[in-house]
């Protein structure tokens, strides 16, 4: 009981001094423009500090301790909400940064209808998509023009190597290369669905890594970067 007429009495005491302090430091306001409403949320708060201090007065007196407690209580709740709310952007984009550590290549579907991809810990986004239902890790690279599979990833997708005819020249960091052209019948990222996209196979040991290239970016109504986020629009 005695510990709880000291947070009584230490939430009166915050309520005091939050008044003092908003009175001492709040925007001035024009005499002319006093509002005196009594309903409403003004009502709701003169009622709840009513409802406070006549509590405290129906307690018989606690011990100064009690009130400290109760003061240091309420104060640093109130202080760990308060500097919560101030670095809460912060926050977020440090749960972002452990998401993509836990989680690299994640599409996470918004309610906005957007997708969100997470940065990886070597700075680059990976994309996890399905190939004609099969999952694949894609690298997101607008430098690419199209959908580019690696010689594993395409086997894995269904396309047989006997019916790869590396035709096609390319230009890539390490030179020239030549790829075979395929048709994706579905590449899906979360819930964005793409259909009949052209692409091409890497040869066997020349690419590391599947690239989402220029080709389905151009499908989508929009994409961009924010910070350690890939958002996609479809």
């Amino acid at each position: 009981m005695r510990q709880i007429r000291g947070i009584a009495l230490g939430v009166l005491v915050l309520a005091i001094m939050g008044f003092g302090l908003y009175w001492l430091f709040g925007p001035a306001t024009d005499p002319s423009e006093l509002d005196m409403d009594t309903t409403g949320p003004r009502l709701v708060a003169m009622s709840v500090l009513a409802f406070v201090f006549v509590a405290s007065l129906l307690f018989q007196q606690p011990k100064v301790g009690d009130i400290v407690r109760g003061t240091f209580f309420w104060g640093g709740l109130i202080a760990v909400l308060v500097v919560g709310y101030t670095f809460r952007h912060d926050m977020i984009n440090g749960g972002y940064r452990v998401l993509g550590a836990l989680a690299p290549g994640l599409a996470v579907p918004q309610e906005d209808g957007n997708i969100l991809v997470v940065r990886d810990r070597s700075g680059h986004f990976q994309v996890r998509a399905d190939v004609n239902g099969q999952s694949t890790e894609m690298l997101f690279d607008t430098g690419a023009s199209t959908v580019v599979l690696t010689y594993q990833d395409a086997q894995a997708a269904g396309y047989d190597p006997e019916n790869l005819i590396f035709t096609i020249p390319v230009r890539t960091a390490n030179g020239r290369a030549m790829v075979a052209p395929v048709q994706i019948n579905e590449l899906q990222i979360a819930d964005l669905r793409l259909t009949d996209l052209r692409a091409f196979v890497a040869r066997d040991g020349t690419l590391e890594t599947s690239l989402l290239g220029m080709r389905a970016l151009d499908r989508l109504k929009s994409w961009r970067i924010e910070g350690d986020k890939l958002v996609l629009t479809p």
